[in-house]
């Protein structure tokens, strides 16, 4: 989500649009993928069609959930496991009343396996354990992430299996290794790549479709190339394998823990929550929060759930400071379906009515025990806001954990579970003078590679420094003021782009 500018655009080539899709990705035959991820896999051969073949109808198949089909040769089976058995009676409703045909029951007629937040190895566990014999001419179904299907429902038609996206996918995990390993040139190298190919129109099918593209170089060529052709990446699955990855990727996910303590529990020994938990005296309080809350808090946000928080923070704000606003942030504003926490913008009007205010605030959201934690931090110095990189330092700001409700409508968002009738939902909210409010909003809507580039494009091709307090021209020894984040991209000399455009 956004955290201060820092990732963005150069205009020369014309820029890519780098709005995107989040589709699922293909897994080759063979050695079931380490993938943290469960992504669409062909269990019979590497050149198998996206699509199965279709199948024959079997008349009065048990299990079959009758609807007047209108595409017969997508038949779907939704595997409950981790999905809960109200969302999937709810999600089977919604495909019927798509014209899809979903079977209640597994059989060889299913050409579309969909599960949710399943690994691809458990998934192809799964897949083999119910598998008989194929009739002959019959392919094996597609594992599919719920993804393919919520794309699927907001088409109204079967979308198509894109492997652009296991390409995509593979750059990121390298960009992400070469985080842990605090290698900066590598991981801008690789999210460059990786937001070059979310930008493209089309799927990447040959390698000379990425010639002449801006930021994509030889590295990201050669995994690419070795993807493209063989299905499957080795630096990729290494990676991926490796224990330190897996660590590093499990403690980061911890709220309260960077690369830096995931490395020093790393090198110490530690490898699961189990571990952390026995070194719990050890842990900063922002850490035993994310401990405690790890269940809910490493399920991502969905936008009912961001919406929901935004009322309930709207009333605090009004409560305590009429005339106030609050604007939703971060991927939602990008438009993004989920999230992993929830960011609020709260601004007045009129310059300094904001002082004082976020205490308040959290005072109201106490007393109806909505906060299960919350870390504030106070304005930093105005005359200091350009030496800042970052506006998580700068901006009066809290940190919190809310309780949010579990609704009737929950079972269409997630996995249904035991537990109590409420779950942890990270929330940062930001108070923000009126004056500084555009590049705020430009700063913390994101995305964090959108940030840096745009931050990077300001500083070197116009000599301006940028971040999410201001725009300071050195030469002038003075802050371009703007009304609205319109204005800062105009005074880069960049076209504006809307926040759905902004997934790099």
């Amino acid at each position: 989500m956004g955290r201060g500018l820092s990732a963005g655009w150069s205009p020369a080539p014309p820029p890519l649009p780098l709005g995107f899709r989040p589709h699922n990705f293909r897994l080759p035959a063979g050695p079931r993928p380490p993938s943290r991820y469960l992504r669409p896999v062909s269990l019979q051969s590497r050149g198998a069609p996206m699509l199965p073949k279709r199948r024959r109808s079997r008349v009065g198949t048990p299990g079959a959930i009758s609807s007047a089909a209108c595409f017969p040769g997508v038949t779907i089976y939704l595997a409950e496991p981790r999905m809960g058995r109200s969302r999937r009676a709810f999600l089977t409703r919604l495909a019927l009343s798509k014209g899809f045909r979903v079977l209640d029951v597994y059989s060889s007629e299913v050409t579309h396996v969909v599960m949710e937040q399943t690994s691809a190895e458990d998934a192809v566990c799964w897949l083999e354990s119910r598998t008989a014999p194929l009739p002959p001419g019959c392919a094996h179904p597609a594992l599919l992430d719920i993804s393919w299907f919520t794309e699927s429902m907001a088409a109204g038609q079967p979308v198509p299996v894109e492997c652009r996206h296991r390409l995509e996918e593979a750059l990121e995990t390298l960009a992400e290794a070469a985080a842990f390993e605090g290698s900066e040139g590598r991981l801008l190298s690789f999210c460059r790549s990786a937001s070059v190919l979310k930008a493209l129109p089309s799927p990447v099918t040959a390698l000379s479709q990425l010639q002449g593209l801006p930021h994509f170089g030889e590295h990201s060529c050669r995994v690419v190339q070795e993807l493209l052709e063989r299905g499957v990446c080795d630096e990729v699955e290494r990676v991926r394998l490796s224990e330190r990855y897996q660590s590093m990727k499990l403690f980061t996910g911890i709220f309260g823990v960077g690369v830096r303590t995931a490395d020093q529990w790393y090198r110490e020994g530690l490898r699961t929550l189990d571990d952390v938990r026995e070194q719990v005296q050890r842990l900063t309080r922002q850490q035993k929060a994310g401990l405690q809350h790890y269940g809910d808090l490493s399920r991502p946000v969905q936008r009912s759930d961001a919406e929901a928080l935004q009322l309930v923070v709207e009333a605090a704000v009004s409560q305590a400071l009429p005339g106030a606003t609050v604007t939703l942030a971060g991927s939602f504003r990008r438009g993004r379906s989920q999230g992993h926490d929830v960011d609020f913008l709260i601004t007045h009007p009129q310059e300094g009515q904001e002082a004082g205010l976020l205490p308040r605030v959290l005072s109201y959201l106490k007393k109806q025990g909505l906060v299960l934690y919350q870390q504030h931090r106070r304005c930093r110095d105005p005359a200091h806001r350009m030496r800042q990189s970052h506006n998580m330092d700068t901006f009066e700001s809290s940190f919190c954990i809310f309780r949010l409700l579990r609704t009737s409508g929950a079972a269409v968002e997630g996995p249904q579970r035991p537990g109590p009738p409420w779950k942890a939902v990270r929330v940062d909210l930001v108070v923000v003078p009126i004056g500084q409010y555009p590049f705020a909003l430009l700063g913390w809507t994101g995305s964090k590679h959108f940030e840096r580039e745009l931050r990077r494009f300001s500083r070197t091709e116009r000599g301006l420094w940028l971040n999410s307090r201001g725009l300071y021209d050195p030469e002038q020894k003075a802050f371009v003021h703007v009304a609205a984040e319109e204005d800062i991209f105009r005074h880069l000399g960049l076209a504006y782009l809307p926040p759905e455009q902004r997934n790099a």
